[in-house]
């Protein structure tokens, strides 16, 4: 029997998901799934209070604020079709943000980082958004182009349903701690274990059997 040399030994990737999912990167994906259904929240408030307003409205309190009655109605248009839009971009990040949360819990590098990003831009968006509505109580009327833009805003606020101000404050709180805990929590040193690229295994090298 002739003798047969042993293969040498060789390292083999370990298997995706071998590494048990720490509570951190579990609570992370619960809180994306959080601020996707906020996000759809606020897009369904937005298209509800625009809807529900006369129609006409948003141009004669542009027109009553001072502007043009032509530039008026193309300024209340403008207005309109902005809102909508927006509410359509937040339902897509709303679908985002879920399948961020499923590859999240998978340990997948590219939603992390991805993750970061957006919540950080959210982060700053939503906190200086709400420090210059905490501060717009504060500050005098402001114009531009001979319009008075506190009244508009002001006029806006009475014709929206009444409960659609303090909702939607109360929904950019939500969103803004949930962001926060999303970014704290992807950092923490048992999400850094997950995420990190598991080492090769060591398989022995196998042996003929007689």
């Amino acid at each position: 029997m002739s003798y047969t040399p042993p293969p040498s030994g060789y390292l083999v990737p370990a298997a995706p998901g071998s590494t048990p999912r720490p509570a951190t990167v579990s609570v992370s994906a619960l809180l994306l799934y959080v601020i996707s259904a906020i996000l759809l929240l606020s897009a369904a408030i937005s298209v509800y209070t625009f809807s529900s307003m006369p129609e006409g409205l948003i141009e004669d309190i542009y027109r009553d604020a001072g502007m043009d009655a032509s530039l008026a109605e193309s300024t209340a248009t403008i207005a309109t079709v902005t809102a909508y839009v927006t509410a359509a971009l937040y339902v897509a990040l709303a679908v985002f943000f879920v399948v961020l949360g499923l590859f999240v819990n998978k340990g997948k590098q590219w939603a992390r980082i991805t993750t970061w990003v957006l919540t950080g831009i959210g982060l700053c968006c939503i906190g200086f958004g709400l420090v210059f509505q905490g501060l717009g109580s504060g500050l005098g009327s402001s114009s531009a182009g001979g319009i008075d833009q506190k009244e508009v805003t002001d006029r806006l606020a009475e014709v929206a349903p009444a409960w659609s101000v303090a909702v939607g404050t109360v929904l950019n709180v939500v969103l803004l701690l949930s962001m926060l805990g999303v970014i704290i929590m992807l950092a923490l040193p048992p999400s850094n274990a997950y995420f990190r690229k598991p080492a090769p295994e060591w398989t022995p090298p196998a042996y003929p059997t007689v």
